[in-house]
């Protein structure tokens, strides 16, 4: 049980800096967009679920990379993991292809979806435009460093990941905060400066690690791609696409519905998913080393390592995020007035922020058994849970609470506690029933 769980906390850990720097970049930008123009900052959550969509949509093969990779590893199969390598970076190049084409020749009428199409969203929907159509265009950078981020996952190297994470950090903070105000004798270049910095992480991150995967010394680098082995990818991922599919086309909606409740909720809704990923972190990175090491127990034969191995990081996690809800309850205001110095955004801010503190546990819960069951190659329940959470509960109940009681964008965080809810519950009562330990991949 202990060494599961030094095993649990050595994945998580680096997992963890690894979210933390991701959030300090996604928190600073925020501040650095919030303190050039409040449109600016709105315009974020415009292209913020746009591009977060396209890229997990597009991206959901990991699902059966990590599993194929981390069985394969489990087993001490250098070959199967040479192979799982190759293909998963001829699939993120073809997908990141494809996003950037199709999403840079549609961003326009995307951005209007998403907004309200008057007149007091239009320099938000022209900002929002401008970020996209610079960021799309680096789509296969960013593809293939998420998929050589999983690959490594997958090897039970979660410190590589966040070594270049400091790196592309650093360098998208830097050049987003001279680019954007326009300091050292540079041109201000505003909202496309911020964009520069973030295609500048992407390239760092896909350069960097596949660098690591081609020249690793044990063995499991970068091979050569097989059709057998992408068709086994994809038999594994299938489920997790329509997962995907499933959740941002909800995902999407959900942000229509704080589009259209005006750049006031709009700029506090993008301070307060600033914040909130500080919860997300630490849930994504227990979710992470659940999934590596199921996946690794299971190649290894040893299922009931695999049971524990989701139990344990579940239980951390929890205490985790039961810390962070206490930091954003108690800080609620002073957090949100980072953002902003509008009074009216920070008392709406503050009191939803206090609403999204309780759903910090049940995002720990929700994400690390979603992620063990992908890890077992069990994609199918995360998809169902999928349905009914984001679907039938978060959209039905942000609407009547948003709209039908009036709450505005109180009614959609209590709404997405009641998501949370839901999941957790369902997720953890199927890794309970222990049927995805006889999931063959």
């Amino acid at each position: 049980m202990k060494r599961l769980q030094s095993q649990v906390i050595e994945l998580a850990w680096p997992a963890v800096l690894h979210g933390l720097l991701v959030t300090v970049v996604l928190f600073t930008d925020r501040l650095i967009l919030g303190n050039y123009r409040d449109d600016a900052l709105a315009s974020m959550q415009v292209c913020g679920p746009v591009l977060w969509s396209l890229f997990a949509l597009f991206g959901a093969y990991g699902a059966g990379l990590l599993a194929v990779i981390g069985r394969a590893f489990g087993a001490k199969d250098v070959t199967r993991v040479q192979s799982a390598l190759g293909s998963g970076f001829l699939i993120a190049l073809a997908a990141g292809t494809t996003i950037g084409v199709v999403g840079y020749l549609t961003r326009d009428t995307i951005t209007t979806m998403v907004a309200t199409g008057d007149a007091a969203t239009l320099s938000v929907r022209g900002l929002a435009s401008t970020y996209m159509g610079i960021v799309l265009l680096a789509s296969p950078l960013q593809m293939l460093g998420s998929a050589a981020t999983v690959s490594l996952q997958g090897l039970g190297d979660t410190r590589t990941p966040m070594l270049v994470a400091i790196a592309s950090g650093a360098t998208n903070l830097i050049l987003s905060l001279v680019l954007v105000f326009g300091y050292l004798g540079l041109p201000a270049l505003g909202i496309k400066g911020a964009a520069i910095g973030t295609v500048a992480s992407f390239a760092i991150n896909a350069v960097a690690l596949y660098w690591v995967l081609i020249t690793r010394r044990d063995g499991y680098r970068l091979g050569y791609p097989s059709i057998r082995t992408i068709k086994r990818i994809f038999r594994v991922a299938g489920p997790a696409f329509g997962e995907k599919a499933v959740f941002h086309t909800a995902y999407l909606i959900f942000a229509i519905f704080i589009g259209h409740l005006g750049t006031e909720a709009m700029t506090a809704h993008q301070a307060l998913m600033a914040i909130e990923s500080l919860g997300f972190i630490g849930a994504g990175a227990f979710g992470v080393a659940a999934g590596a090491l199921v996946a690794q127990k299971l190649g290894a034969d040893r299922p009931e390592d695999a049971v524990q191995a989701g139990h344990i990081s579940a239980r951390l996690g929890i205490i985790c995020l039961s810390v962070v809800a206490v930091i954003l309850f108690v800080g609620a205001r002073p957090l949100v007035g980072m953002f902003t110095d509008n009074a009216a955004v920070i008392d709406l801010g503050a009191t939803c922020l206090r609403i999204a503190a309780i759903a910090q546990p049940l995002m720990a819960i929700t994400d690390v058994y979603a992620g063990a069951l992908r890890g077992a190659g069990d994609t199918k329940t995360p998809m169902i849970a999928a349905l009914g959470g984001p679907v039938l509960v978060r959209l039905t109940a942000c609407y009547l609470l948003a709209y039908t009681c009036g709450l505005g964008l109180v009614g959609i965080w209590i709404g997405s506690t009641l998501d949370w809810l839901v999941r957790a519950i369902y997720l953890y009562v199927m890794f309970r029933r222990g049927h995805w330990k006889t999931i063959r991949v």
